[in-house]
């Protein structure tokens, strides 16, 4: 019998797609390898929970960690187990639309399956996700939950079999955080609301269609169209109140410094924005440039996934 379970899982970046999969349209993810979370699950003799901003009894644990007192509660039920210990290093930001809670959740249950010795399968892994997914987000897409755990970027649409997508572009992505703290769930209500005034069904439909035009692009390496799309997707996810003052200003900004394209990405009301450059020369120019806003928060990675 194992003493200690090992999960690990990382982040990810709504390249296109975010809110509109909500509503059956299609998106486009990436696997984000530079951040990481790692979990240790122990036998212990109480629930116990280890986490960079709290450190205790786990049904002690403050609100924002309902999503895993009910997740471990589940995983516990389902696998035998009595008491554990929950060890959380987590360097994906909080709030930033980088999965960091599907991370957190899909290493919590990668690491309670090997502590009970047991197989997980892909679908498992994914409708043990969701169960603390639903708690934080209301009715999330499924995007954060398949692409932390993946390392292949995938065309999904909510319900339907994600489509592996391979990327080879001529270019940087760049990713920066706002340091404007992220309110996914707020934005998901904002949208609903527009959607029962009829104010948001073509903003989400035609984000639909350009994340079926940005999947063209990738498959024909068409880094000029994939960076097009991307502004035409933020305009759109201004119109849906998706973005923040401060974002829009770090696009602005990344454009001024020769982005191609970019746009918010994740949740949004915060978080972080995405850019696309054609050289490593000018991707670290908009990085830069961005600091007074991201500070150390700002990433770079070849557009080859």
């Amino acid at each position: 019998m194992k003493d200690i379970g090992y999960g690990k899982a990382h982040g990810k970046i709504i390249l296109i797609g975010e809110h509109a999969v909500v509503y059956g349209h299609p998106g486009i993810s990436l696997p984000f390898l530079p951040l990481n979370v790692f979990v240790q699950a122990k036998r212990s003799s109480d629930d116990y929970l280890d986490i960079s901003f709290y450190r205790g009894p786990l049904a002690s644990a403050p609100e924002i960690l309902g999503f895993l007192i009910v997740l471990i509660a589940d995983l516990k039920e389902t696998l035998g187990l009595q008491a554990v210990s929950i060890d959380i290093k987590n360097n994906i930001p909080e709030s930033a639309g980088m999965g960091s809670s599907a991370a957190i959740s899909n290493a919590v249950v990668g690491a309670m399956y090997d502590l009970a010795e047991v197989f997980l399968d892909e679908k498992t892994q994914f409708e043990k996700t969701q169960i603390a997914e639903k708690i934080i987000h209301g009715s999330p897409s499924g995007i954060d939950a398949l692409q932390t755990r993946s390392n292949r970027s995938h065309y999904f649409v909510k319900g339907k079999e994600p489509e592996p997508l391979s990327i080879d572009l001529p270019g940087y992505l760049i990713v920066a955080h706002s340091q404007v703290k992220g309110e996914t769930r707020v934005a998901v209500k904002n949208i609903a609301k527009l959607y029962v005034q009829n104010l948001a069904q073509g903003h989400l439909e035609s984000l639909g269609l350009m994340s079926l035009l940005m999947k063209e692009a990738i498959e024909k390496k068409e880094i000029d169209d994939v960076a097009r799309l991307m502004n035409q997707a933020h305009f759109h996810l201004q119109e849906l109140t998706v973005s923040h003052p401060t974002v829009d200003q770090m696009v602005e900004q990344a454009l001024i410094q020769g982005a191609l394209g970019a746009k918010v990405t994740g949740g949004g009301l915060g978080g972080c924005m995405i850019a696309v450059a054609e050289t490593e020369i000018i991707a670290t120019r908009i990085l830069e440039a961005l600091k007074p806003f991201s500070g150390d928060q700002q990433w770079m990675m070849r557009l080859s996934i």
